[in-house]
């Protein structure tokens, strides 16, 4: 347990999502930005400058440290494991962007690593500890739509040059399901509060030869069924709509955003009651996951209940079973 007022942070990596995570640091009680690490030592400098960070470190420096408590891996997927496993050898709480890692194989081995040696671990999905994602859950448990039955949502667009390198390479465990697929698919699993029991799937493959567009098809233990479609090289609806027995609700922008309606009917095709839900949300949605990994830490608790260590695992064994199903896996796999 750490009994500090102030959990100090050290970040591995300094591309765009690490910048986002350091201005939230900043903004968040309890936290302290200490230390950047990066391959590229004039990188991490650039970093630190723009966002105030005092120490400049190599890998093996921002591990050893002993100010620092836990340290948030923000590499590109492919390092996620070592980056890691290094922190956790040290003695590091960890915060793993998402994916947590390439494969289940991995997961498995940093959650027996952190769970042996006492150590927090969570993977980041920040959108899990958004209010407008909480307050929605907590409707779709009280049944406020029924039963649930079926969910859709399309979640694609063009990639930014910043990210294009990152998705595109297979050397980088680029694709679609690994770095946007992961979104829908965890925000389903939370929402039902269950895994899969029946999946399907298909891909479409760029030239670089990673799925450029992805499509799931989930059966889960209530019988409710899901179809999820994703892209980095299509421009889609980004929505997500759940269909119950009493009336339906449409999320749109659901990973980031803090507003959808609920439609009620009578168990008839007529609408007679429309509900706009509106929860504020600060334009950092990052801050939200500081804050449970600061609680849970504070607390000494070694995951998240928002998040658990098995259920990271088990999302990662339903994106294996699909990339099996497409003969498709990493050159370092």
């Amino acid at each position: 347990m750490v009994n500090k007022q102030k959990l100090k942070w050290g970040i591995v990596g300094a591309g765009n999502i690490a910048n986002k995570m350091a201005s939230a640091l900043k903004i968040t009680p309890n936290s302290q930005l200490y230390a950047v690490a990066s391959k590229t030592l004039s990188k991490a400098k650039i970093f630190a400058d723009k966002n105030g960070v005092e120490n400049v470190y190599t890998y093996q420096e921002i591990v050893n440290s002993k100010e620092i408590d836990i340290i948030y891996v923000a590499t590109t997927h492919n390092f996620h494991f070592d980056n890691a496993k290094l922190a956790l050898d040290h003695g590091k709480h960890v915060l793993i962007e998402k994916p947590f890692t390439v494969n289940a194989k991995e997961a498995t081995e940093l959650v027996r690593i952190a769970r042996e040696k006492n150590l927090f671990l969570m993977e980041a999905i920040w959108t899990r500890f958004l209010p407008s994602v909480k307050m929605l859950k907590n409707k779709i448990t009280n049944h406020e739509i029924g039963d649930v039955k079926q969910f859709n949502i399309s979640f694609g667009g063009f990639v930014g040059t910043e990210y294009e390198k990152r998705l595109k390479d297979p050397a980088l465990a680029g694709g679609v399901t690994l770095d946007m697929g992961i979104y829908p698919i965890s925000f389903v699993c939370y929402l039902l509060g269950e895994l899969p029991i029946d999946i399907k799937s298909m891909a479409r493959f760029s030239d670089s030869g990673v799925d450029e567009i992805s499509n799931y098809m989930f059966r889960f233990p209530s019988g409710c069924l899901t179809n999820i479609c994703t892209s980095y090289n299509l421009k889609m609806k980004n929505e997500a709509i759940f269909y119950g027995t009493k009336g339906f609700i449409d999320f749109p922008q659901f990973w980031e955003g803090n507003r959808f309606t609920i439609h009620f009917h009578n168990g008839t095709n007529d609408i007679n009651t429309t509900v706009n839900v509106l929860e504020n949300t600060h334009n950092n949605g990052f801050i939200y996951q500081v804050e449970e990994v600061v609680r849970c830490i504070q607390k000494g608790n070694l995951e998240s209940k928002i998040i658990p260590l098995n259920e990271t695992i088990a999302i990662m064994k339903v994106m294996d079973k699909m990339r099996e199903e497409w003969g498709f896996s990493y050159p370092f796999e």
